[in-house]
């Protein structure tokens, strides 16, 4: 009785790998195939083209440092659409990983981003100059794609080498409602008893939900993460107004690499370099507003290091989940 129930579990578990296995395997030309409950999408509106350069920026040094010629052009430089960031550099990553593999010192990676006529999708093409891609190594990156309702080709000329384009939908209604990622949802990944030069300002309800395990690194004794975090902190504060404070530049004052900051901030806050600095310059941001809410939007933006003022209110929407006029016209309310 014993060997038969056993014998019974054991078909059943094999029975799921078989399943699991054609699941990973199948083609991934049609992008709405059911998604398992435990990976599924979170998009959320982002910056597309920042995030783009952010991303292939910290594999640009492993790339240079192998002698291979690297360059990302985006057009529009800004466009705001849905895209699931986790799961968009992680396509890029293993695209540009599998890339940097396969190409010597004469090599050459191009990244072009560009939207089509009616902005609800955007395209992705990544071109180098290498042997042909492995197929095997595309499988996880076309089901990776096709999760995120997109498609992906590769095609391979040679003499020429390969060029992978991926095709991803920006507009919220292409995607499920259980898939949207609330537009006030945390983004501040700074906890309140981090030194930042400034007192702990109050921000809407939610936006500093889920960021637990920070908090538990900053409340335990003074470790080697709580020193980063707090020399990264005091450093885009000591250059809070400078625009052109760049990745290399806080990379040089951090003392280590871009790829090496790169990796302990997304490990430590789960936020790449440039929305780090963001959160703490909107922080700021409130700050300014709760001082003096006489001061303009735009002269507010120009403080925290902002060029364009636009910008300024969407990334403030982003992480406050509210307009900058609304933020400064309840503080008046409030006074």
């Amino acid at each position: 009785m014993i060997s038969s129930s056993i014998i019974y579990i054991g078909i059943i578990v094999l029975l799921s790998i078989i399943i699991v296995y054609q699941k990973l395997h199948q083609p991934s030309q049609n992008p709405r195939f059911p998604l398992p409950e435990h990976i599924g999408l979170r998009v959320s509106s982002n910056d597309i083209m920042l995030f783009l350069r952010e991303s292939s920026q910290h594999i640009k040094m492993l790339l240079e440092c192998r002698g291979i010629e690297f360059n990302i052009k985006v057009d529009p430089e800004s466009m705001m659409g849905w895209i699931d960031t986790e799961l968009l550099d992680r396509i890029l990553m293993l695209l540009l990983s599998d890339t940097a593999k396969r190409l010597d010192q004469n090599g050459k990676v191009t990244i072009e981003a560009y939207t089509n006529q009616e902005y609800d999708s955007i395209s992705i093409r990544i071109r180098d100059n290498g042997p042909k891609m492995n197929n095997t190594g595309l499988q996880l990156i076309n089901y990776m794609v096709a999760y995120h309702r997109g498609n992906i080709r590769n095609e391979y000329l040679e003499q020429q080498g390969n060029t992978t384009i991926i095709e991803l939908p920006i507009k919220k209604d292409a995607y499920e409602t259980e898939q949207l990622e609330s537009e006030t949802s945390s983004a501040f990944h700074i906890p309140n008893n981090i030194e930042l030069h400034v007192p702990t300002i109050e921000l809407p309800t939610g936006v500093e939900e889920g960021n637990s395990s920070i908090r538990e690194i900053m409340q335990a004794p003074r470790s080697a993460d709580q020193e980063f975090l707090q020399r990264a902190i005091k450093c885009i504060n000591d250059h809070i107004s400078e625009t052109e404070y760049d990745r290399q530049a806080f990379a040089s004052d951090m003392g280590c690499s871009v790829s090496t900051l790169y990796n302990k901030i997304r490990e430590l806050t789960g936020k790449n370099i440039t929305n780090f600095a963001r959160d703490i310059r909107i922080k700021t941001a409130c700050k300014l507003a709760k001082e003096n809410s006489d001061l303009r939007v735009s002269d507010i933006a120009y403080q925290v290091g902002f060029k364009d003022p636009k910008y300024f209110a969407t990334s403030f929407k982003r992480v406050t989940g509210m307009q900058p006029k609304e933020f400064i016209q309840q503080v008046r309310e409030n006074g």
